[in-house]
């Protein structure tokens, strides 16, 4: 839409130009060349504005669509895991499958500018955790078809503890500019000390 208003938009800047210049000066050389310096500086910076909001408008679609795709996995995983019978593997990928959307969030209220590359890095992440819940749950449907799979399965175990700690931690990451903020509120709101008013 800028785009479009940009150049009626610099055709009347620079018929208003002329004619401020013109009756002050009486010039005809200098009103019209400073009409033409008008018009095109306008129509470069309304030109500019556009390009730099279609880049941010594409921006946030490639952030949206990055943490759709990692929200996708993150279901996935949700799904996997509740076929998973020991309580404590299980309980790792719900508080990963809890912890990631809200990682996304708030990175997103906080520091849009870092929403891609999150979820850009989480979604990695997350791809290869899809394939070692699948294994895992291989391993414990048919463990004769593994050596030692108890071993295998601790593995698994352990790994999903990581990444539920991983996202976990991401998230405290993303607070740790917020508790600066609320320290420093809370000195504004409560001062250390209240003057004696009554001397």
């Amino acid at each position: 839409m800028r785009h479009r208003l940009a150049a009626p938009v610099a055709l009347a800047a620079a018929v208003a130009v002329f004619a401020v210049v013109f009756l002050v000066t009486g010039s005809l050389i200098w009103a019209p060349l400073l009409a033409v310096g008008a018009a095109i500086g306008l129509y470069l910076m309304i030109d500019d504005r556009s390009a730099a909001r279609v880049d941010s408008d594409s921006y946030a679609d490639d952030a949206r669509g990055r943490v759709e795709e990692a929200l996708r996995g993150v279901h996935g995983i949700e799904r996997l895991s509740r076929d998973v019978r020991h309580p404590e593997a299980r309980r790792a990928l719900e508080d990963a499958c809890r912890y990631v959307p809200e990682l996304f969030d708030r990175v997103r209220d906080r520091s849009p500018d870092s929403l891609y590359s999150t979820a850009a890095q989480v979604g990695g992440h997350l791809r290869s955790l899809d394939g070692v819940v699948r294994q895992y749950l291989d391993i414990q449907r048919q463990p004769v078809l593994y050596h030692d799979p108890e071993r295998l399965q601790r593995a698994g175990e352990q790994a999903f503890r990581r990444f539920a700690d991983f996202a976990l931690d991401s998230v405290r990451l993303v607070n740790q500019g917020d508790i600066a903020q609320y320290t420093a509120n809370l000195d504004t709101v409560a001062p250390p000390s209240l003057p004696d008013l009554n001397r």
